[in-house]
């Protein structure tokens, strides 16, 4: 019995109970992805997080203006993976993606010499590296990532976006924003002595981060350390990751490069036989994407260009520059690259007309017509608790903030429904009134009004 029958027979034993019939689709608001439907002339428009509904006026094909067509690629067909590079403040997260993009062409020697000249200037002689993807002024001044950065390289056989998310405890929101777009994370570990300790004891962001982006369905984590990997083990076989199949411990220097394009030399690391991070990164199978399925781009971000832009990943279906509706996909980008089509995984910079930069919230998911996504003010949930502020409880009329793929909206536990056993996840306990830190429960969650759905 999976987890959702689960929920109806439980939800189904609760009412009994109570004399209150409850109908068997109680999670049919929330199961509509399953339908696949094939139109490779996807109609498009912004859904909003709030219940205001644009109505059709029928599909439109706009003429394509020839020199804009002349400028447009078509999508390299190299695979493509999100990678989030994640972990405790000043792990070294950004000075490890900056190398990856020198080490794979994307910086030349030039901008290297510009920013070692400005960390100097800053005495941070050693941050250097990570100026590549802290891009901000406060970024740098400050010596923390607070956005999360975005960047892009190839290998032979592969195309990533790099996701460089704030290990900072004040911005684990931003934290999540990355993870919800990674299809693997990337847990970078500092081997200083004390350094470890500090990011993996009560307080630091190792085991935060780990939890989250097993949440955020990263189902493989790369994790980069110096003769530590050992540690990690036990609390990663708690988090859900199977070590042996999931998991992979890689030596490497982000500050110099060592074993991150090239495998690392015996002389200087005789204890490692293993691969190189890019040949890690190659190796990690594509997660399973729907390319035919309704097109789905949740907004991350918004920017005006020439236009209204907005920024996010496709989580299903593709995105095609020629086909109008209410708004209108004017052009798309990946990276500097202009393209006609997108498919499932990709980040993409999609520039739109019939809608002003103001209007846009993120949050917000551009979305096909033709199958729109389901509106809901209530849904069932299985939650680990982690930590609980005070050591208080979580009953109903718990309050929290909800992340749902870039939604971030308040939201009210109504309803306890069960207890799990953490390593079986089936049912241990049922008419439980509260949980403590921990637990893995199973409640109704109640919330504005949004439109969401499972893809998984």
């Amino acid at each position: 019995m999976d987890i959702e029958e689960e929920i109806r027979s439980l939800q189904l034993d609760s009412a009994e109970d109570n004399g209150v019939v409850n109908p068997e689709a109680a999670l049919t608001e929330v199961e509509n992805s399953n339908k696949m439907e094939e139109d490779s002339n996807e109609e498009v428009h912004a859904h909003s997080v709030k219940p205001e509904v644009v109505e059709q006026k029928g599909k439109e094909k706009i003429n394509v203006d020839p020199e804009e067509e002349h400028d447009e690629m078509e999508l390299d067909k190299k695979r493509h993976l999100n990678v989030v590079f994640i972990g405790h403040v000043d792990a070294g997260k950004s000075t490890t993606g900056g190398q990856i993009l020198f080490l794979s062409g994307q910086v030349d020697d030039r901008t290297i010499q510009k920013y070692e000249k400005e960390a100097k200037e800053k005495s941070r002689e050693s941050w250097y590296m990570a100026y590549i993807m802290d891009t901000n002024e406060e970024e740098r001044v400050k010596g923390k990532t607070v956005e999360v950065g975005r960047a892009h390289f190839e290998t032979e056989s592969s195309r990533f976006t790099i996701l460089d998310a704030p290990g900072h405890k004040s911005y684990v929101p931003n934290m999540i924003s990355g993870a919800s777009q990674a299809d693997v994370g990337v847990l970078v570990i500092s081997a200083r002595k004390g350094e470890f300790e500090t990011g993996y004891e009560r307080g630091g962001q190792t085991r935060e981060h780990v939890q989250l982006a097993k949440t955020w369905v990263c189902p493989n984590c790369l994790l980069l350390y110096d003769e530590i990997g050992s540690k990690m083990v036990p609390f990663l076989k708690t988090s859900g990751y199977n070590v042996k199949k999931d998991v992979q411990f890689l030596p490497i220097s982000g500050l110099v490069g060592t074993n991150i394009k090239n495998r690392v030399d015996k002389t200087v690391c005789s204890w490692w036989d293993g691969p190189c991070l890019f040949e890690a990164l190659d190796a990690i199978e594509i997660p399973l994407r729907d390319p035919k399925g309704p097109f789905r781009m949740p907004i991350i971000d918004k920017f005006k260009d020439m236009g209204t832009v907005v920024m996010g990943k496709v989580e299903s279906g593709s995105c095609e520059r020629g086909f109008v509706v209410p708004v209108k996909v004017v052009a798309i980008f990946i990276d500097e690259d202009r393209v006609k089509r997108a498919g499932p995984g990709e980040n993409l910079r999609v520039r739109l007309s019939g809608i002003e930069e103001e209007d846009i919230l993120s949050g917000f998911v551009l979305a096909s017509v033709a199958n729109p996504i389901p509106a809901v003010t209530d849904f069932f949930a299985q939650l680990q608790i982690l930590e609980l502020l005070d050591n208080a409880i979580l009953t109903a009329g718990y309050k929290a903030v909800l992340h749902i793929h870039s939604i971030v909206e308040e939201c009210e536990i109504i309803e306890l429904i069960s207890q799990m056993d953490p390593k079986t996840k089936k049912p241990m306990k049922k008419h439980i009134r509260f949980v403590k830190n921990g637990a893995v429960v199973v409640c109704k969650i109640q919330e504005k009004l949004l439109q969401w759905e499972n893809l998984y």
